[in-house]
């Protein structure tokens, strides 16, 4: 038996799971929720800057539900959040919004849920999504849903693939590789990917994921996409000669871009360029 060491990777997966909760996680969203979503809104804020927060739905029954994805350390994360309520509940016409930050990586223990000033008091949910119980994701309808089963809490990573894969197995050919190789890329939070990838072959129902060469081209333009928003979020706008420079990127490189960004405690321009070893001409 291999047990889930309930540990992640430093890296930001965001974009990864972003994507699939927008094209259909309707369990995982109903956990966190605790209810169906009727439909998703747009999360383009645009005045000085443009502010996008990962998701805003309006949920059946009513509501308004807004979810930020978190897989590094954001220490600008609470005012993040109290930002997009104010922005979001102003389009709602000042209705309420509920807040949940869902980490992907691991727990802290000083970890901030809100802001607690003598003339602001602000709050938001925090949870992990390897907390979850994986039943309700496996069980759905969505492939999407059974993907993502594989961040959450588990005793055997191996047996946990192999429920997912078997879900996957029921797919067409097409869709079957797709989600195969978004599994191969959420399991490398789990530090599972070598997992997946014999399981694969052991399948009795072809799963080819040689059919996408380009996989680890695909993985570092995630990682390009992540480490840019990011260094909007935290500078404000991505300078050309910047975003040109992460493009050009290793894999290990934007690795270490993206520690230095996150961990920097105020970001500047300057240390921006000295972190990504950009000389002036």
């Amino acid at each position: 038996m291999e047990a889930c060491k309930g540990r992640f990777v430093g890296h930001d997966y965001d974009a990864t799971i972003k994507a699939l909760v927008w094209t259909g996680t309707p369990a995982l969203l109903r956990l966190l929720t605790g209810a169906d979503v009727e439909r998703f809104v747009p999360t383009e804020f645009a005045s000085i800057r443009l502010r996008r927060p990962d998701m805003v739905a309006e949920l059946a029954g009513g509501g308004v539900f807004h979810l930020e994805l978190e897989s590094g350390t954001s220490p600008d994360i609470v005012w993040r959040m109290y930002e997009y309520y104010g922005l979001t509940s102003e389009r709602y016409g000042n209705a309420p919004v509920t807040q949940l930050v869902l980490r992907l990586g691991e727990r802290r223990a000083d970890e901030p849920a809100g802001i607690f000033h003598p003339n602001l008091n602000f709050r938001f949910e925090v949870r992990y999504i390897a907390d979850f119980d994986a039943g309700p994701l496996l069980d759905s309808p969505s492939p999407d849903d059974a993907v993502l089963a594989i961040l959450c809490k588990c005793d055997d990573i191996r047996e946990r693939v192999r429920a997912i894969l078997k879900r996957l197995a029921t797919l067409g050919r097409r869709d079957r590789n797709d989600a195969a190789n978004r599994l191969l890329t959420l399991s490398k939070l789990r530090k599972a990917a070598p997992v997946v990838v014999e399981e694969v072959r052991n399948m009795a129902v072809q799963f080819t994921l040689e059919e996408y060469p380009l996989y680890d081209e695909a993985f570092a333009k995630g990682q390009v996409k992540s480490l840019l928003r990011l260094i909007e979020r935290r500078i404000g706008s991505v300078p050309g000669h910047v975003a040109e420079r992460v493009r050009q990127g290793s894999a290990d490189d934007l690795d270490r871009w993206f520690d230095a960004v996150d961990d920097s405690r105020k970001l500047t321009a300057a240390e921006l360029d000295s972190i990504l070893d950009l000389r002036p001409n």
